[in-house]
Order: structure tokens, then sequence, then C-alpha cells
């Protein structure tokens, strides 16, 4: 009889070993967490992106009529069409600010949370801590990709908590964050073009570039809220039966 050399059997045991070190890491990362239904919190969320949306149309129709004023010339308004003009355009602005500032503060929350979750589900190994899933968008250079590095992992680890890693990362993602950089680009070009205009024609120019801008809110609203939605979907099909909001 032929017996089996205790060294051959040694990697076996290992990688026993290794399995077993593998789910103690899972639940001592699941310890650390603790688990908070983000559904609320995505109901308010995806209420604000259609607000948004409501509030970029909003802006756009103002904007057009802004436009339609210029290009009468300076000679073709009076002062008190001027002043309505400016009055209406600031409220809109101050309007449209506020709730930008509402929406990112509570997409912020969603975020650190949703992050939070995932690893309270079991999910490990991610590349991104919660806290820097958010934090990232506010560092020059790296604002261009981490933040969706770290969206990328929360959407595949929302749809499969232990094994995120072999899941296939969703469409939706790259279209969102391709909104993302192309609208706050455009912001910031229209803004720069709007405080350098020293004439009417200089305005009614600016106003369009303004109006280009504002249409590309639209469809990041709508996805962003699509991609909330499917995230918030994805971690009740694992929400454990004593979650609380």
């Amino acid at each position: 009889m032929r017996v089996t050399p205790l060294s051959r059997m040694r990697p076996k045991r290992q990688g026993l070993q290794r399995h077993f070190v593998s789910r103690e890491q899972q639940a001592m990362e699941s310890f650390k967490f603790q688990y908070r239904s983000i559904t609320g919190l995505s109901k308010w969320l995806k209420t604000l992106l259609a607000l948004g949306v409501v509030m970029a149309v909003v802006a756009i129709l103002s904007s057009l009529l802004q436009a339609g004023l210029l290009s009468q010339g300076p000679a073709g308004f009076t002062e008190a069409e001027a002043e309505a003009n400016d009055s209406r355009e600031a409220i809109v602005g101050l309007l449209q600010t506020g709730l930008y500032l509402i929406t990112m503060i509570v997409f912020g929350v969603w975020i650190v949370r949703a992050n939070k979750n995932v690893r309270a589900l079991g999910a490990t190994d991610l590349r991104i801590t919660p806290g820097w899933a958010l934090g990232y968008f506010f560092v020059p250079v790296i604002c261009l990709w981490r933040p969706y590095q770290a969206m990328k992992d929360l959407w595949r680890a929302s749809k499969d908590p232990e094994n995120w890693n072999s899941v296939e990362c969703g469409s939706i993602l790259p279209v969102w964050w391709t909104l993302w950089i192309v609208a706050n680009f455009l912001g910031q070009i229209s803004i720069r073009v709007m405080l350098s205009a020293q004439t009417v024609q200089d305005m009614e120019t600016a106003t369009y570039v303004l109006i280009f801008a504002q249409v590309w809110d639209i469809p990041l609203c709508l996805v962003a809220r699509s991609l909330v939605n499917q995230i918030s979907l994805y971690q009740r099909e694992h929400e454990p039966c004593d979650s609380f909001l």
C-alpha cells in the first residue's frame, strides 16, 4: 500500500485555510459596518433629480427668452424689460443653485451609506472606502476617474456582495460618468463665457452657450436617477430582515 507524502497534502490544507481566513475576513468586514436601508434616501434623491430635470427645462426656457431679448440689439428693448429679464434670470438661477446644492448633499450621504451597506452585506476588498467614494469628487485631477471607479464597485457589489469581482459592469455607468464630465465641463465654460461678456452680442452668445450646457443636465439627471434606482433595488434584494431606515 502506497502512502501519500504529507508534503503533498499541505497545499490542500493551505487552500482550505485561505478559504476560512477569507470567510473570517468577510465576517469581520461585515461586522464593522451596520446595514441601513437606502430605500427612503433613494426616494428623496430620485425626487430631487426629477426636480433637477424640471428646473433645467425652466432654466432653458428662461434663457431662450433672454436670448430673444438680446437678439433685438441694445435699442430693441426697454430698461424695464431688461430689469424684468434680470430679475427672472436671478430667481431661476437661485432656485437652480439651491436645488443643485441640496441634491449634491443628499447624493453624498447616499454614496457613503450605500458603500457601507455593501460591506455590511459581505463585500470585501473594494478599492475605495465609503468616505473616499465621496471625497474623491473634490480632489482635482483624481476626480476625473476615481469617483467612477467607486461607483462602478458599488454597483457591482450591490448586485452581488460576496462575488462582486465577477460581476460585469453595467452599461449605465459609463453613460452616467460621461454625462457628468461633459455637463460639468460645459457648465464651467458657460460661466466663464458669461462673466467675460462685455457687449449685448457677447451676452447673446454667452446665453446660447449656457442653453447648450443646460441641455446636458436633463439626460444627466435622468440617467443618475436610473442609476440610483438600480443600486437601491439591488441592495433591497440582499437586505437583512432587521435593517432600518
